[in-house]
């Protein structure tokens, strides 16, 4: 049977989010294992956790037309079916290369769940919703990470890096089900007139399918930018934060991966709370600058006082891990409310295949200054691309569709 409720929907779409998120950024959390196995460097390692997000870059694009095309239940399903099959092939890869090929394929087929979820929270929610709906869709990111972060160091300990790889692939295909009760579109109010005038709802509805391409104006490409900018900390945080525990600090692989896990709850928190109050303000993108200005404070001093105050780092890493994720939510919801249904779904392929250019690129750049800085020092390359994001941010007058 159907479902049709539309906070059932945005549940389903988190449950796919989660399952997709585990299987492609589950894969910092077992750097160690996934080092031991192959016999890499540091370096080399954070390069293969980067390989899914260069396999989002090559079809991601692709995916955006085929969820405006084809609708997002149809895409999911396809999406999920696929990241099983992917994982799964991890247990035949001819060595490393063959990993490799795996890791940028999972990646390729993996991508899609993320804008079709968004692309559900624009048509299934109004204006007034949205924020906190894209909220709680983005908490999926955060939560999927602190599950990955719980179970794969520990499954690695047990089965290795390929054996704890199966189980996102697991949690995928059980996603299949739910994801298939989603109904094909949602019942929406016509764009008619009542009695004293046009529905909101249908003027919203009309509007939205009436602008054209939102890549006309300048708007969505800075909060494409913005995005772009705040993935290089953000993804950096994700990547190295449990070796950074490890290696630095003296941790266990499974306590680094439980202080990760640990500091998703308030990130998943802090994606609601904003999207709520986006939606009481109407101020989709002025957080988003404040959030920059003391992500960048964090990340230098989490780069200089742990030499001196070795505490310090169980202060700042879980800050600087929660303050890089909150801005993702309403980001998205900024995206998807300037495009309109009508481009929803490429636009927020375009969203995430711009991020994609962020994490794959990050773990290469990061490479490069661990070799010559150490690892300590990619937070501070972090905070530069984040004050970067601080100019970038559009903050203007309220229009209804966020603060661009």
């Amino acid at each position: 049977m159907l479902v049709r409720n539309r906070w059932v929907v945005l549940s389903i779409g988190m449950v796919a989010q989660v399952a997709g998120v585990s299987a492609i950024f589950g894969i910092p959390v077992v750097l160690p294992s996934l080092r031991e196995d192959f016999g890499v460097s540091t370096a080399q390692a954070g390069i293969l956790a980067g390989l899914p997000s260069f396999g989002l870059l090559l079809t991601l694009l692709l995916w955006g037309v085929v969820i405006d095309r084809v609708g997002e239940r149809t895409t999911m399903v396809i999406s999920l079916v696929s990241t099983t099959v992917t994982l799964a092939l991890l247990w035949v890869a001819p060595g490393l290369w063959g990993v490799a090929a795996i890791l940028t394929l999972l990646g390729a087929v993996g991508g899609p769940v993320n804008a079709a979820s968004g692309r559900l929270v624009l048509t299934w929610f109004s204006v007034e919703e949205r924020g906190l709906a894209m909220g709680i869709r983005q908490s999926g990111l955060p939560l999927g990470v602190g599950l990955a972060a719980l179970v794969l160091p520990r499954a690695a300990e047990a089965w290795g890096f390929v054996g704890a790889m199966s189980l996102p692939g697991i949690l995928a295909l059980l996603a299949v089900p739910l994801v298939a009760a989603v109904p094909a579109s949602p019942p929406r109010p016509p764009a008619t007139m009542t009695d004293r005038g046009p529905t909101r709802e249908g003027l919203e509805a009309s509007s939205e399918t009436e602008t054209g391409s939102p890549y006309r104006r300048w708007p969505i490409w800075r909060v494409h930018g913005v995005s772009m900018l705040l993935g290089v900390p953000q993804i950096t945080l994700m990547t190295y934060a449990a070796l950074y525990l490890v290696q630095e600090q003296g941790w266990s692989p499974p306590a680094a991966g439980v202080m990760v896990a640990v500091a998703q709850v308030p990130g998943a928190v802090g994606r609601l709370v904003l999207g709520a109050v986006s939606d009481r303000d109407g101020e989709r993108m002025r957080p988003v600058r404040l959030l920059a200005i003391v992500a960048t404070v964090a990340l230098l001093l989490l780069t200089l006082l742990p030499a001196s105050l070795p505490w310090s780092a169980l202060v700042l890493l879980p800050l600087c891990l929660v303050l890089t994720m909150w801005h993702n939510g309403l980001t998205f919801t900024s995206v998807a409310e300037i495009a309109g249904t009508s481009w929803a779904g490429r636009a927020l392929a375009v969203q995430n295949w711009l991020q994609a250019v962020s994490t794959t690129l990050t773990p290469l750049l990061m490479a490069v200054v661990i070799t010559f800085a150490g690892l300590p020092w990619v937070f501070a390359v972090s905070a530069l691309f984040a004050a970067a994001a601080v100019a970038v941010v559009p903050v203007g007058r309220r229009n209804g569709r966020g603060n661009v």
